[in-house]
């Protein structure tokens, strides 16, 4: 149901303005016709004041027709407003309240419509009213009963839409979410096999590693609320974990970060997204001192951030969880509706990612 302000202001804006119209309309027939519109056609049943004039109706003549087109014009709108109120309460179906409503709307129009033209007439002109008053008055009221039904199904549509973009960004931020929390546990499983490993070959190494391990955490677990987060503020979260991989790897990778001042305060990204291509270029590569790994984060423009890579694949791969770049392709579908563009070829690999405007940080 429609919420009860929302309809009756649009429906009464639209009634002051169409009984307005139609008495000015009703205004071409008393002037051509050169008496009221109530009235019958015999000039010896018109009082005085309205004999057959050839300068055409009085100006209290042509008022006083406008001003009862507008009353009862008015009188329909409300009349039919009432109904739906009315109606629109009871536990039937749709068709059975319309039904009921147009059913009720057209028998009041003919007992109180035709009631008062009737006693309009007496007290006037002294002779029962005409059939065509009645004509046109069912006329008006059919006209006034497609103009309610309009109005309240564009109200409808209008309520149907504002819900279904709710339900949208609600189900939007729920997807979000979910592959936020896809992501951590995959990065912290990974973590803990590298401290694992370091443990027992490399002890001073691994402390290190895991005081870097808990900053990452903990700047993880401050962000639980976000889904983007400003370029400045992501480009730290990777340098921690490149810097984590440097405790393990040393000097057979290095990484090289070129992004201009300006660029890292003026948009974002989807949280860990740097973070987790890095992982991937770890991941997926074989490295040595020999034949290190390179690591490029740079500017393709003032709009968009690249991670580059030089490629050396491993012969046999480790197991993936199959998350990695579909994540983050869906996370940017859900935030924007686009995804990343990937460049493969077989000495590189690299993914463009679309910086994301202020409008789209910290929600």
């Amino acid at each position: 149901m429609l919420q009860s302000e929302s309809y009756k202001k649009g429906l009464w804006k639209v009634a002051l303005i169409t009984s307005v119209g139609w008495g000015f309309i009703s205004l071409f027939p008393v002037v051509n016709a050169r008496r009221p519109f109530f009235l019958s056609n015999r000039a010896d049943r018109l009082p005085r004041r309205m004999e057959r004039n050839p300068f055409g109706p009085s100006q209290e003549d042509i008022i006083l027709s406008a001003g009862w087109v507008f009353l009862l014009m008015l009188g329909l709108w409300f009349m039919n407003m009432y109904l739906y109120g009315r109606f629109s309460t009871l536990n039937w179906s749709e068709r059975a309240k319309n039904f009921t409503r147009y059913a009720t709307s057209y028998l009041l129009t003919v007992v109180v419509y035709y009631g008062l033209l009737t006693l309009i007439f007496l007290l006037v002109d002294g002779h029962p009213p005409r059939v065509f008053p009645l004509i046109v008055a069912l006329t008006n009221n059919t006209i006034v009963l497609v103009l309610t039904d309009l109005v309240i199904l564009q109200r409808k549509s209008a309520q149907i839409a504002v819900e279904n973009s709710q339900l949208k960004m609600n189900h939007a931020i729920a997807q979000h979410q979910r592959l936020k929390h896809q992501l951590q546990p995959h990065f912290l499983f990974n973590s803990l096999n590298t401290l694992k490993t370091l443990i027992k070959k490399q002890r001073p190494e691994a402390e290190e590693y895991l005081v870097r391990l808990s900053d990452l955490l903990r700047a993880s677990i401050a962000s639980e609320n976000k889904t983007t987060i400003l370029l400045e503020e992501e480009l730290k979260l990777c340098v921690d974990y490149l810097e984590m991989q440097k405790v393990r790897f040393k000097d057979s990778f290095s990484y090289k970060i070129e992004i201009p001042a300006h660029i890292l305060t003026s948009g974002c990204l989807p949280i860990f997204s740097l973070q987790l291509l890095v992982e991937n270029a770890i991941k997926h590569n074989a490295f040595t001192v020999e034949e290190p790994l390179t690591i490029q984060i740079s500017c393709t423009s003032e709009a968009s951030i690249m991670v580059w890579n030089n490629r050396k694949p491993k012969q046999s791969l480790e197991p993936s969880s199959g998350i990695g770049l579909k994540n983050l392709s869906e996370r940017y579908q859900v935030i924007c509706g686009n995804g990343i563009n990937v460049v493969e070829s077989d000495q590189s690999f690299s993914v463009e990612l679309k910086l994301l405007t202020n409008e789209y940080c910290h929600h």
